[in-house]
């Protein structure tokens, strides 16, 4: 090999790692770049999201609240005749009450959301059980007694539960 050939061959060695070298270091700064952009976007869904959030933690706190036996027990025994409507109705406002609300989980972390569920499931068990203990002909007035009373003796620990947790949930986030 000529002495001529070699220098050529070192030279062309000494441009691909110089190229190399660019290369790397132009990917390192697109990757760099595109972390600082992501990072820019996500500041900003969190400043546009944050109200959003707290609507939505206020609006779940304001849900369970309505959903308590007591709360619901005195909205609605008013204008049941009977407990068989009385329970009838519970149970729908309770559904509704949740169903109207469902889209707030998407602000919520799953095991948050997991105890706002549990809480309208053992409400509606309460009611349930409540119903079970008076006889098919009670006045709502009778039927509102019992559920108040097995609420009283049992307790419904799940709505405070979820309130709990959407409390810390928030003071997580804000």
């Amino acid at each position: 090999m000529t002495p001529h050939l070699l220098l050529l061959m070192l030279e062309v060695l000494a441009v691909g790692a110089l190229v190399s070298v660019i290369i790397y270091l132009f990917n390192t700064w697109i990757k760099h770049r595109e972390r600082s952009w992501m990072f820019a976007l996500r500041q900003d869904n969190n400043k546009a999201l944050a109200p959003l959030r707290i609507s939505a933690y206020e609006r779940i706190i304001v849900m369970l609240e309505r959903t308590t036996p007591q709360s619901m027990v005195m909205r609605l025994s008013v204008s049941s005749s009977n407990a068989a409507y009385l329970h009838m109705d519970l149970t729908k406002a309770l559904r509704e009450e949740f169903d109207h609300n469902i889209s707030l989980q998407m602000y919520v972390s799953d095991e948050c959301w997991a105890k706002v569920k549990r809480a309208k499931e053992e409400t509606g068990e309460l009611y349930k059980v409540a119903f079970t203990r008076v006889k098919a002909d009670s006045t709502a007035a009778e039927y509102a007694r019992e559920i108040l009373h097995l609420e009283a003796t049992v307790g419904n620990s799940a709505i405070r539960e979820a309130v709990v947790a959407v409390r810390n949930e928030m003071g997580k986030h804000f």
